[in-house]
């Protein structure tokens, strides 16, 4: 463990922009995606913004909103990722490449790497991942078991992103080649990820030592080097034809 894994670090007021979910509805409303994917569910407030063809996938769903609205169709499997993966090929549900995925599922590194992996196969070069939680507010809210009395810590009462921070470093060294953009959105950042490769087996084939190697919890530096690292984009900056068409085309 670091020798300052009991320092209270805090990174909020680097994360002040627009609320996820709406940069989400916003941004869809510009690119106009054919096809949507969703991991990570839960009431429905990101899938409810999706006009398109949508699959969606949560272990246990708990919609409280329209979640069909002008979709020609809409699918939900109530399953863990790994099991829809396992059991399930996007390209064949939707028949053509996903266009745009949000990927909020279990909030541990190893799960949105595998996560990451199995949607990019089902992607095209300008398709668009979107990944939650990736800029934590603190090192409380980074451990990997919201049962660990340490997460009472956090000044920012309820939040948990886990570990999947760790998933923004892994991406840069080994896969240089995917555009990465890091947005502020409240409340724990939202990275763009697209100029993906269905066809890559990189993270793939380092998918368990790369595990292994992120299994650490709770490092206050580790983390700090992480903030110091990361180049933040304001969310409002790229919410124009013009910005965001500069960036991504689907």
């Amino acid at each position: 463990m670091s020798a300052s894994t009991n320092a209270s670090l805090d990174f909020g007021h680097r994360v002040t922009g627009l609320i996820y979910h709406e940069f989400l509805r916003n941004m869809q409303e510009h690119v106009k995606p054919k096809s949507y994917f969703e991991i990570g569910t839960l009431h429905g407030i990101t899938l409810a913004n999706a006009k398109c063809a949508s699959i969606a996938v949560d272990p246990v769903f708990r919609i409280q909103t329209d979640i069909v609205g002008e979709k020609p169709v809409c699918h939900l499997y109530q399953q863990t990722s790994d099991e829809f993966f396992a059991k399930h090929s996007l390209s064949e549900i939707f028949g053509e490449p996903v266009d745009f995925a949000f990927l909020d599922g279990m909030h541990l590194f190893e799960f949105l790497l595998r996560d990451f992996i199995n949607t990019e196969k089902y992607c095209k070069k300008n398709s668009i991942i979107a990944l939650h939680d990736c800029l934590p507010l603190d090192n409380y809210m980074t451990l990997r078991s919201q049962d660990d009395p340490l997460w009472l810590n956090t000044k920012y009462t309820g939040y948990w992103t886990g570990d999947v921070w760790k998933i923004v470093p892994v991406l840069k060294k080994f896969r240089p080649d995917l555009a990465i953009t890091i947005l502020d959105c409240v409340g724990t950042g939202l990275v763009l990820v697209t100029n993906l490769d269905p066809n890559s087996t990189i993270l793939a084939d380092n998918c368990q030592a790369l595990i292994e190697e992120h299994a650490y919890d709770f490092d206050a530096d580790r983390l700090d080097a992480y903030w110091n690292s990361v180049t933040i984009t304001p969310a409002e900056s790229l919410l124009d034809s013009t910005s965001l068409a500069a960036k991504f085309r689907l």
